[in-house]
């Protein structure tokens, strides 16, 4: 049986499938600074709330973190303890799910545009509630919901430039009507060779009825190779 030949924009989308998966099986174990600021907003005006700090550590494909800071003061919490709205998984899943055959995402050309000095084509792509593994936590509510958005692809490489999300259909008990995230990837040094990884990401989550919104302006810095510490005796 024959198969069916793919147009242009079908052939760039496997083609940055193709490449989402062999970013992550590539991708070295490496260190960097996660610099946080969370600002609370109302309306157009927005008030810097505090700035929380971390190192990140990938290692084996799993992401931990430490010498977390708030305000530049260390504190011996997590960042799961920390409490507030936070973001993870910017490294590798939120590029994976969306490409996963898994979650069946459909995606509909947009059209070209500059990115960060490189051409891309925009795709806008919608993914079910029953297919999604994007989990939206606040307080003691935990929601995985249907979701959309945009992906910016580099049209010679098919790496992935931008990421947008936007949760979708919230049900109507959920604390929040509102929660949306990007992630921008650039080019960085890790162990003599480059890496297209996140730099900037951002979060906004608000909060239903009541005008206001928690929005996270993060940055990745100082990205450098990353050697597990191997004592041996005493």
């Amino acid at each position: 049986m024959p198969t069916r030949s793919l147009n242009p924009s079908e052939a760039l989308i496997e083609r940055a499938r193709e490449a989402a998966f062999e970013f992550s099986e590539k991708l070295p174990n490496f260190i960097c600074q996660e610099i946080m600021s969370r600002y609370t907003q109302r309306g157009r005006e927005e008030m810097a709330l505090d700035v929380v700090s971390a190192d990140i550590i990938y290692d084996d494909a799993h992401e931990t973190y430490r010498n977390v800071k708030i305000n530049d003061r260390p504190t011996d919490r997590s960042l799961q303890e920390i409490g507030g709205s936070r973001s993870t998984g910017e490294f590798a899943s939120t590029l994976l799910e969306i490409f996963h055959p898994d979650t069946h995402a459909q995606f509909r050309a947009g059209g070209a545009s500059s990115i960060s000095g490189f051409s891309a084509q925009v795709y806008d792509f919608t993914v079910q509630r029953e297919n999604s593994h994007w989990r939206v936590q606040t307080g003691s509510q935990t929601l995985t919901p249907a979701y959309g958005g945009s992906v910016w692809i580099d049209q010679k490489t098919a790496r992935v430039l931008r990421i947008e999300m936007q949760a979708r259909n919230i049900p109507s008990d959920f604390e929040m009507d509102t929660v949306e995230s990007s992630v921008d990837y650039s080019y960085v040094w890790i162990g003599g060779m480059s890496f297209l990884l996140p730099v900037r990401a951002e979060s906004l989550g608000c909060a239903r009825g009541i005008n206001e919104c928690r929005h996270n302006k993060i940055d990745f810095r100082n990205y450098h190779e990353f050697k597990s510490e191997i004592k041996i005796g005493n």
